[in-house]
């Protein structure tokens, strides 16, 4: 079982790029690191601050575990995170029979070990903000003021504290300044590279 992390800024086309390859991959499954952040309170709890910009805000230890189960049984039960409220809303059973595409900021850093294929996806960071901006005014009902606060506040700081440096570990980097077509086409050629490594 084969196990792909796609690491890169918010914003940058991590998401774009891992639902590519999961759609083209039959028997593939896609995780997001999103579904793996502490709420608000355990953050606090666990960190004495909340941040989630910052690696100590995903529950790591449960990944892993998800990802041993997903290798000995082919299925576990992994979180529904909701953003709008900053909290798990309750578990949802996943299955694969072969390709695990894990994708987030810090994705390629948490699972050094545990990676097969090492992605990162670099963008302009202006691009990358705007991309950011539409998602979550549009997917989470932030506001325009919040959303800018927080990445000047801590995704940006976050990007070169713990996310740049995670490319020098990359398998691949892809550049997405663009249109996705590039992206897309760069995904194809991953996609073919992991069939002659099966």
């Amino acid at each position: 079982m084969q196990v792909i992390t796609i690491s890169g800024a918010s914003g940058s086309g991590k998401t774009t790029l891992a639902e590519f390859i999961h759609q083209s991959t039959p028997g593939s499954l896609l995780l997001s690191l999103d579904r793996y952040y502490l709420s608000k309170k355990e953050q606090v709890d666990k960190n004495g601050f909340c941040n989630f910009d910052d690696p100590s805000a995903i529950d790591t230890f449960l990944l892993k575990e998800h990802l041993s189960e997903l290798r000995t049984t082919g299925r576990t039960n992994v979180p529904v995170y909701d953003f709008t409220i900053s909290e798990r809303t309750g578990h949802e059973e996943v299955a694969t029979s072969g390709l695990i595409i894990i994708e987030g900021l810090f994705a390629g850093s948490i699972l050094p070990i545990e990676s097969n294929v090492k992605i990162f996806v670099e963008s302009d960071l202006d691009l990358a903000l705007l991309r950011r901006i539409k998602r979550d005014m549009n997917e989470r009902g932030r506001t325009l003021e919040s959303v800018t606060e927080q990445y000047i506040k801590s995704v940006r700081p976050a990007y070169f504290k713990h996310v740049e440096n995670i490319k020098s570990n990359a398998h691949h980097i892809l550049i997405n300044n663009g249109s996705t077509d590039q992206l897309i086409e760069d995904g194809k050629f991953i996609i073919e590279e992991l069939k002659l490594n099966k």
